[in-house]
């Protein structure tokens, strides 16, 4: 989990002040924390979520217990889970609250390190989530909901970090540089200049080039003939060219202002069968349910971690929920 997207995941969490660890970096880490020498524990936290999910984890977890960088992986992992779900940085509201269930993990010398997240309630924009971790017969770890359906879907929200939408879908919108009327058929996000772009679900890159009024532009191919178009690119991601396949969140580009721009910014399209179509409107789909041969193993293990969950007497963060 660690090594996976940690730039996506340090912009989406606003962490201006904990920079994401080297892919090298953060693999050693990893395996370091899965030697047999680290002892896990079970502890549950509970807050209220603030203006970004690393300060709400701060608020409540102190040095002494995880420090700043174990806490950034703490808030990366949560993100992670619900990037399907949740924008950290645009979703939260007054009176959003979080309880985690995770490990922390002791090393015989007594150093203390970030484990796993086992469960999660959140209350984000008004909106109920949860995550509970669960490992089928195969070794495979995924989070379902309370339900047994998946918390991955198909697409992500959307492609880029961005600070505000500038140009949204419309039938008609006056071309600032054309000066004339002319349908917009996708999203402008009004970005930071070199902003890393993903990809927002798995496929085939079909256009890695320039393209006109586009400027650099990246198409890419994914199932049941949807077509997602990024323009106004920089430069291309490493290795995206025509032909490559992507995987849903990897960079495949960075925000720039060529072609037709008057500014930084990326222009997102997303096509079902040549029609253009506003990805805002998009129902969410429900995720993969979990098979029904394991159904009765992950329900004991959801009541499990409900329980431990569960509110308790004050101090479940010193004493640990087990």
């Amino acid at each position: 989990m660690r090594g996976k997207s940690l730039l996506l995941l340090a912009l989406l969490l606003g962490l201006a002040s904990v920079r994401p660890m080297p892919a090298a970096a953060a693999s050693a880490h990893a395996a370091a924390v899965s030697q047999p020498y680290w002892r896990p524990e079970v502890f549950r936290v509970e807050g209220d979520l603030r203006h970004s999910l690393y300060a709400s984890l701060a608020a409540v977890i102190p040095d002494t217990f995880l420090n700043a960088r174990e806490r950034a992986y703490m808030a990366w992992e949560i993100a992670d889970i619900f990037r399907w779900q949740a924008d950290f940085t645009r979703d939260i509201r007054p009176g959003d609250r979080f309880r985690i269930l995770f490990e922390r993990l002791r090393s015989t010398d007594g150093e203390l390190r970030y484990g796993r997240m086992l469960a999660a309630d959140l209350v984000v924009g008004g909106r109920m989530l949860r995550a509970f971790e669960f490992d089928d017969p195969q070794g495979h770890t995924a989070f379902y909901d309370g339900n047994g359906v998946s918390l991955r879907r198909s697409f992500l929200r959307v492609p880029v970090e961005f600070r505000r939408i500038s140009s949204g879908f419309a039938a008609a919108r006056f071309h600032p540089i054309l000066q004339r009327w002319r349908k917009h058929e996708g999203i402008d996000y009004a970005a930071e200049p070199g902003a890393p772009v993903m990809a927002v679900a798995e496929g085939v890159v079909v256009r890695a080039g320039n393209a006109g009024g586009y400027g650099k532009l990246v198409e890419i191919r994914h199932a049941n003939g949807v077509v997602t178009r990024y323009g106004h690119l920089s430069r291309f991601g490493s290795g995206i060219r025509p032909g490559t396949r992507v995987a849903q969140g990897q960079c495949i580009g960075y925000v720039g202002a060529t072609g037709l721009a008057t500014g930084p910014h990326l222009h997102y399209e997303f096509r079902v069968k040549g029609v253009a179509t506003d990805p805002r409107t998009l129902s969410e789909e429900d995720g993969t349910p979990i098979p029904t041969d394991i159904r009765p193993a992950f329900d004991a293990a959801v009541s499990e971690l409900t329980n431990q969950l569960a509110p308790a007497l004050a101090g479940d963060l010193a004493r640990g929920a087990m």
